[in-house]
């Protein structure tokens, strides 16, 4: 432990990497500042710097400083706070992480035994209490979900900064397809150490989780990567696997995107999370609904060949499973009913199902106004924004989103851009999808906020450009030639713009006659 500024802190390797890199981007290029704190979420359970009370600050977490940092050098103080201004989509992410934080501070004090409630676990807590109905009250987790809420709000403003810069949308999905590898790595790392009978990856799990390692279910090795769960690795991949697939659709990298496609859909396949397969599932008739022609006029085609690829690919190998290896048929028939018919009735399936009940019942309780963020145990991301933040805050998170994700993405950007803005969304449905289903917190992560930022980029782009008032018809200017005289409504890459500048001017009108 090393006292700064008065306070025993604890510095990890990987917390002396992270300084070393962020002093490192500082000086240098923005790209290096976006490379790193997106490939650094590939480290979720590694501890870079521990402070007073046992808490670790992950990299990711901790590079947020340099990133900020480098966000502000880059457009200062203007650029963040409009980011967040009226009309923007991160204006009500600034809303919602307002309402949370202020909701965490007062509601468990103003609604102090109102309702009763699952905590989440207060190491200054009676252990015996630890998983009972309590009466409400502050607890630790407001302070520290208060934390992760603005350290959410800040990537998000930082990233939307980061994206106003010159081929930053390349950057991004370099970084994104650099992730999704060293996150194919980490699983195939898992698999081959349990073969070998090594823990390789206990090296980067520092935290003080509880992890299953070498954990099995159906004779399947469940799949963890870096992370501390197989469900948590599973949310992690799926997202990865949404933005990959369609960087490929709309090629971006085709090769390099297709394969790291595929391959994280194959380790979603094995990796024995029920999350995962449900979550896939549902991600897939999301991507069936989808309309990637609109960013690629190859997509289309590419998309109907993959789902005619995929759908012929299941269909033989289910016949011939069933025609040729019926014990295969019987094993996989009980392994689907272990991970996802009968989840709902183990345990862990009534335990969540409790939370979430009971997080309804405050939600209830509460008249809609919520509990305070950080102060119930859920199951669901949207239980966790519907009980924690009430109405208001749930109103201004499905703004957010909705802002953030369906907007139409203009085409007069780089197709390199467009096609990365469109991956991202896909990204942010992949892990609201999963989040849905099993996540406790309201942190998805700063991956999900960075991803944000590209995904609204661009619709913010070009309001920003777009004429208040479009003319209907062109106005004459006479020292442009005809062809350049063109509606600002109808102009594309490529056209003359000098003869937008003139028509904006006021015209000379002819001079009237005088009177006598």
């Amino acid at each position: 432990m090393q006292r700064v500024w008065g306070i025993e802190v604890g510095l990890s390797a990987y917390g002396a990497l992270v300084f070393l890199y962020g002093l490192f981007a500082l000086n240098t290029s923005y790209r290096w500042s976006l490379y790193a704190q997106v490939v650094f979420c590939v480290l979720p359970a590694a501890v870079a710097i521990v402070l007073p009370g046992g808490i670790g600050i992950m990299p990711a977490n901790l590079f947020l400083v340099f990133f900020a940092l480098r966000a502000f050098n880059l457009g200062g103080g203007r650029m963040l706070s409009e980011s967040i201004s009226i009309g923007k989509p991160g204006f009500w992410l600034f809303c919602t992480c307002v309402w949370g934080v202020v909701g965490a501070i007062v509601l468990p004090r103003v609604l102090a035994g109102s309702t009763l409630v699952f905590a989440v676990f207060d190491r200054s807590a009676d252990p015996n209490t630890e998983g009972l109905l309590q009466p409400l009250r502050p607890a630790s987790g407001n302070l520290s979900q208060s934390f992760y809420c603005l350290s959410d709000l800040v990537v998000f403003c930082c990233a939307y900064v980061f994206m106003k810069c010159k081929g930053a949308y390349d950057v991004l999905g370099k970084a994104v397809l650099a992730l999704t590898a060293l996150g194919v790595l980490a699983g195939l790392m898992d698999l081959g150490g349990h073969a070998a009978g090594i823990d390789v990856l206990s090296v980067v799990k520092t935290a003080q989780y509880a992890y299953n390692t070498n954990s099995e279910l159906g004779g399947l090795l469940r799949i963890e990567g870096t992370f501390s769960e197989a469900s948590a690795y599973a949310a992690f991949t799926l997202q990865l696997f949404a933005v990959c697939i369609n960087l490929w659709l709309v090629g971006y990298r085709p090769k390099i995107s297709g394969a790291l496609a595929a391959a994280t859909g194959v380790l979603l396949l094995i990796s024995t999370s029920g999350s995962a397969y449900v979550g896939l599932s549902a991600y897939l008739l999301v991507l069936l609904a989808s309309r990637p022609g609109r960013i690629s006029a190859a997509a289309g085609a590419r998309k109907a060949h993959m789902w005619l690829f995929m759908i012929c690919a299941g269909v033989l190998a289910a016949l011939y499973i069933m025609l040729f290896m019926p014990g295969v048929a019987t094993a996989l028939s009980n392994f689907v009913d272990a991970t996802i018919l009968s989840k709902a009735d183990s345990a862990s399936g009534v335990e969540r199902s409790s939370f979430n009940t009971q997080a309804f019942t405050n939600f209830l309780d509460t008249y809609g106004i919520g509990v305070g963020l950080g102060s119930i145990r859920v199951s669901s991301f949207v239980m966790v924004v519907l009980a924690s933040f009430g109405v208001p805050g749930t109103v201004f998170y499905v703004l957010f989103f909705i802002r953030t994700t369906l907007a139409r993405i203009p085409p007069e950007y780089p197709g390199a851009d467009r096609a990365v803005a469109y991956a991202a969304r896909h990204g942010m449905y992949a892990a609201l999808i999963v989040a849905s289903i099993s996540a406790s917190v309201f942190d998805l992560g700063v991956s999900f906020y960075v991803l944000a930022a590209a995904a609204g980029g661009l619709t913010a782009h070009a309001r920003r450009r777009a004429p208040v008032v479009a003319r209907r018809s062109p106005v004459p200017v006479t020292d442009v030639q005809p062809e350049f005289a063109v509606e600002r409504s109808q102009a594309r890459d490529g056209q003359e713009r000098r003869a937008f500048t003139r028509q904006s001017m006021p015209r000379r009108l002819p001079a009237l006659p005088r009177g006598r």
